[in-house]
């Protein structure tokens, strides 16, 4: 939204060379690629290589010096990042709350000011009232959107479009404005969205005016996990169902309730599990006398916490051999039945812990041998070789499963022929790095989200076997630079058109809240960016960010020593782009995400 903006100021002073706009469906990209394939590919190429030779000449030399510039041109110099990143989660939940209600107090003002026309003309047409990834939107109290920046929006109504729990969109911010306004929680364009809503009034009528941020968080994640069960428990005792139909979708494995590592499960008032997301085996086991490694009676905790309220409640406590931060509410059944609803998730996961379990793992394999490994690692009520939900995995170089910690019936599986969410063999993709570079981190897509891979490889006499342990993302800027790496092997694996038409699906799994998939090739043309459909084939090598930077020449002169990142400045505020090269049908490109960090 904010980069098209930028396009159409450049288009006065053409900077715009080779344009096509796509139709927006469902598939725009890959039904124009195979006609516009043969006749592009040679003139890219030739641009190709003039570019490059241009932008060699213009390259600074020597590591030391690309800081420099980057410094040189208004790019945040690291000095003035890292204090930003030392704290990202605090700094970016924090300062993200505290800017939406006041962007949203600010509009409100206007709003009263100003006829309707003119405040929703000015909220969805200009940049007065856009702050990094905030923006106004205005709904009535029936959910028809009078004002966003999308315009396909426009007119529309959000209470009869559902999110993938099959809640109403509208309905949680209708609701939240109806109480007087607050936060308000929902799913929008595939992740979990928290706007700041105000009820305001014009001519008579009600309105809803507010705007929202993504926190990429696993704490939020949780909490709409929790939610959306909620809504569905409820929506099952309204038809007059059995609370066992609910359940029974809580506890399916592949089902909309399991995302990266995260699950539901649920108790009633004894402790009974009723559901469970993770080992459906325990459901109708008694967990009352539940104690974690400091004694603590948690399930008894939990329910009588939760009782005495309405709202939602954290239950911190011990789980193999980590921190567990849990979320849980409360429901109740036609018959007066109380169950209790929870998530939780591990937030000192992270990727040294996931190094050390694998070394640590490593270790043991080498001195104890395949088979003591294989035991150890995957027995599921031994925590030794796991941190929360991080396991070891071992497999053998033919694919193998040797060990896996995650799943018991894996062991023994040929896997070689395993394929992520996105259709890429990442298990080959593992076993051939760790043959060449011995040792590294691999990314791919499972369970909806993004799986980052530390392993190993181990010898044994003769054998050879790779080792490893996988973590999900826990902050934006994890999730940005694992969804990069995604994207650019899904590119290497899939054709041209595939991949890119994957990449601009409003809801394709490379859209994630405010996130998307950027492409470029090296002359600036732009193959991709996320749903922005008027920028494809627009030549962008010289259009300039906030501070007059063509920041589109700074990413291709960046990653031509490999991955790289830059920020940049947009909507008033500081970006941060992570990007990867990729060299296809011997073109090469730039493939990136980015996100705003204040």
């Amino acid at each position: 939204m904010e980069i098209r903006k930028i396009i159409f100021s450049a288009l006065a002073i053409g900077a715009v060379g080779w344009i096509f706009i796509a139709e927006k469906n469902n598939n725009p990209l890959a039904e124009r690629m195979d006609a516009a394939d043969a006749a592009i590919t040679q003139e890219i190429q030739e641009a190709t290589t003039e570019q490059q030779e241009k932008l060699e000449s213009e390259r600074p030399q020597g590591k030391q010096e690309v800081a420099e510039s980057s410094d040189q041109t208004n790019q945040a110099p690291e000095q003035e990042l890292a204090p930003l990143r030392m704290n990202e989660d605090i700094n970016d939940v924090e300062a993200k709350r505290a800017a939406a209600k006041k962007l949203v107090e600010r509009a409100k003002k206007y709003f009263d000011e100003h006829s309707l026309e003119d405040a929703c003309s000015t909220f969805a047409h200009t940049k007065e009232f856009v702050e990094g990834e905030l923006y106004i939107f205005v709904f009535d109290k029936k959910g028809v959107v009078f004002a966003n920046p999308d315009e396909e929006l426009v007119w529309s109504n959000l209470l009869l479009i559902k999110d993938e729990f099959g809640v109403p969109v509208a309905k949680p911010i209708l609701d939240t404005a109806k109480a007087g306004g607050g936060w308000a929680t929902y799913q929008w364009r595939n992740s979990t969205k928290r706007s700041w809503v105000q009820p305001v009034s014009k001519d008579g009528k009600d309105y809803v005016i507010g705007a929202g941020y993504y926190p990429h968080s696993k704490e939020d994640t949780v909490v709409s996990l929790v939610k959306a069960a909620v809504v569905l428990f409820n929506r099952v005792k309204s038809e007059g169902k059995q609370p066992a139909i609910a359940f029974s979708d809580m506890s399916y494995p592949l089902g909309n309730f399991v995302f990266a590592d995260l699950y539901l499960y649920v108790l009633d008032e004894k402790a009974t599990l009723m559901a469970q997301g993770d080992r459906p085996n325990l459901i109708g086991t008694n967990a009352w006398d539940y104690k974690d490694a400091e004694g603590k009676l948690v399930n008894q905790e939990i329910i009588n916490r939760a009782k005495e309220t309405k709202q939602g409640i954290w239950v911190d406590y011990i789980s193999k051999r980590a921190k567990k931060h849990t979320y849980v509410e409360k429901v109740e059944d036609a018959e007066g039945n109380f169950y209790f609803i929870a998530c939780g998730y591990y937030p000192e996961e992270n990727r040294q812990v996931t190094v050390d379990l694998v070394r640590k793992g490593y270790t043991f394999m080498k001195r104890s041998g395949k088979s003591a490994a294989a035991e150890e690692f995957t027995d599921r009520t031994n925590d030794e070789y796991r941190y929360g939900d991080i396991y070891l995995v071992v497999y053998d170089m033919k694919g193998k499963c040797i060990a896996n910690g995650g799943n018991s019936e894996l062991v023994g599986r040929d896997m070689w022929d395993a394929r992520d969410e996105d259709g890429r063999y990442y298990l080959r993709e593992i076993i051939e790095e760790a043959k060449t570079v011995g040792s590294g981190w691999s990314t791919f897509k499972r369970n909806k989200s993004y799986m980052s891979v530390y392993f190993e490889k181990i010898e044994l006499g003769i054998d050879t076997f790779v080792i490893g342990a996988g973590l999900y993302p826990v902050s934006k800027k994890d999730t940005v630079d694992l969804m990069t790496k995604t994207a650019a092997g899904f590119f290497n694996a899939q054709s041209r058109k595939d991949a890119l038409a994957a990449f601009v699906r409003k809801d394709g799994p490379f859209v994630n809240g405010d996130l998307e998939i950027f492409v470029f090739d090296v002359t600036g043309i732009c193959y991709a960016y996320g749903t922005d459909y008027d920028l494809i084939w627009r030549k962008m090598l010289d259009i300039k960010d906030d501070d007059g930077k063509p920041f589109v020449k700074l990413f291709i002169n960046a990653v031509e020593r490999g991955d790289a990142e830059v920020s940049f400045k947009l909507n008033k505020h500081i970006k941060v782009a992570e990007l990867v090269p990729v060299e296809k049908g011997n073109i090469k490109y730039v493939i990136g995400s980015s996100y705003f960090i204040n």
